[in-house]
């Protein structure tokens, strides 16, 4: 520790863990111009300097070494959201920051590793670390944390429990159950919301756009998002919207979400809601914060393509004459299609329920691309441009479509019966983590049979239309 002696503000990485949601760094810091800091700062690659909290633990030896105090040289454990590769970091007290990739440390792997370095500090860690990633078994396993009881969620498991799917008659069946779920969806969608606005950066003038995000559970998707929006400068007069429908995140999303403008600089605004009221509630709280009269509803594990695509969007939507609604192109991660339209279907296994189904899903975008615009019976809840007017005038999403599924086509049958179409682009290609981006309660085959009940739902309100567009069709 020699060549630290005169140095003022010193930081030092003994251990690097990976793990998945990103990098928790073991070490030891000193100042010799004043007690410690709460928070360290750290930089990935060019990005802004960003805080990282971190938990002290006693270092005997290096305050004896360096002649300080414990409130002046101790031990840290840090970690660090996002990151993947340690040699992008550079990590340090507060105006003195080090780069890792000229720093030799050695990697752990497990988090009963970092709890054993803490020694006498191990149980201050231990509570960090579970703050930070979840709940930490003495050997440093993880433990997914367990969500507290929904009670509403509970009432409609309970309702769902002898719902017999794949059997004839079960429509009837589900459908005699919609009046119990409806009331108790109903009373939750009824109940006062105080949801607070969050903004971030300076408030987008005249939107060109308003873009709607819900999140879910995975809030890491905010990250990855706004590194490609921020760097496309079709954005720049766009108003960018999330929409929290997960209230025990609250915490975790305000502190993200200020670290995120930190590193991006690109403005957004977040609406924290005081419940969970599911895809179609959280959609039509974020339009109701939406200034733009051209509304785009987005899934939050949506990511760009290309740049410029909003430019693309915006210009087809402009330019097809009787366009209510219009999709993108979604695909997977290896180039092959998630989304291109959907249309409705009859399932042998589900007698008598009509389905929204991806007829080109799997298919390699290569052998199905097309340049323009093409009309389709619907286009997905992932990704829908329309007019604010219209979804206003539609009364938004259908509530009563319990947590979701089902509430996109049925949004698409009520634009339609607007004498509006539903239209697909062909060249505006977004990737989708298709059902990434949903965090379910528990396991189980509830959530299955609420989709079927959700179905059911549907086909009472709007069979005739769909066998009509069917029949109309040739299908």
């Amino acid at each position: 520790m020699a060549k630290y002696r005169n140095l003022t503000k010193i930081t030092y990485i003994d251990f690097v863990y990976q793990d998945a949601k990103g990098i928790v760094l073991v070490g030891w810091v000193a100042s010799k111009e004043s007690v410690l800091p709460e928070h360290l700062e750290y930089k990935v690659g060019a990005r802004n300097v960003q805080r990282a909290f971190f938990v002290h633990y006693p270092r005997a030896d290096v305050c004896q070494h360096l002649g300080l105090s414990a409130d002046r040289a101790a031990g840290f454990v840090t970690f660090i959201p996002g990151a993947h590769d340690p040699k992008a970091l550079m990590v340090g007290l507060p105006g003195a920051l080090i780069a890792l990739k000229k720093r030799s440390f050695a990697y752990l792997t497990s988090l009963g590793q970092v709890l054993k370095q803490a020694g006498n500090g191990g149980e201050a860690v231990k509570a960090f670390l579970e703050k930070e990633l979840g709940d930490v078994k003495s050997n440093g396993s993880l433990i997914i944390p367990a969500r507290k009881l929904d009670k509403d969620v509970e009432a409609i498991k309970a309702q769902l429990q002898q719902l017999k799917v794949h059997q004839e008659g079960f429509i009837e069946e589900a459908q005699a159950l919609l009046p119990g779920i409806h009331k108790i969806w109903k009373a939750r969608q009824s109940a006062r919301n105080d949801a607070q606005l969050l903004t971030f950066g300076a408030e987008v003038e005249s939107p060109r756009l308003s873009i709607v995000v819900p999140i879910y559970g995975r809030y890491d998707f905010m990250q990855h998002q706004l590194a490609q929006f921020s760097s496309d400068p079709s954005f720049k007069d766009v108003e960018l919207i999330y929409v929290l429908d997960d209230p025990s995140l609250i915490h975790e999303v305000k502190v993200t979400s200020f670290g995120l403008f930190e590193t991006f600089r690109h403005p957004f605004k977040v609406v924290l809601s005081e419940r969970n009221l599911g895809f179609s509630g959280a959609n039509n709280l974020g339009v109701s914060f939406a200034r733009s009269e051209m509304l785009l509803l987005l899934n939050s594990d949506i990511i760009p393509r290309d740049k410029g695509w909003i430019d693309t969007y915006l210009e087809q939507f402009a330019s097809t004459e009787d366009c209510g609604i219009l999709g993108a192109t979604l695909v997977y991660e290896d180039d092959t299609i998630q989304h291109a339209g959907m249309e409705f279907r009859q399932d042998s296994t589900l007698p008598g329920l009509w389905v929204n189904h991806h007829p080109l899903k799997g298919v390699p975008l290569k052998l199905a691309e097309h340049p323009g615009v093409c009309p389709s019976q619907m286009v997905t809840g992932a990704c829908m441009l329309m007019k604010r007017s219209v979804y206003q005038e539609v009364e938004g999403f259908d509530t009563l479509y319990v947590l979701g599924d089902f509430e996109d086509s049925d949004l698409c049958l009520k634009v339609r019966d607007k004498g509006l179409g539903i239209y697909l682009s062909g060249s505006v290609v977004l990737y989708h983590l298709e059902r990434l981006s949903q965090n379910l309660v528990d396991p189980g085959d509830w959530k299955f049979k609420l989709t079927m009940v959700n179905g059911a739902y549907q086909l009472k309100k709007w069979k005739n239309k769909i066998e009509e567009m069917v029949t109309r069709d040739g299908q």
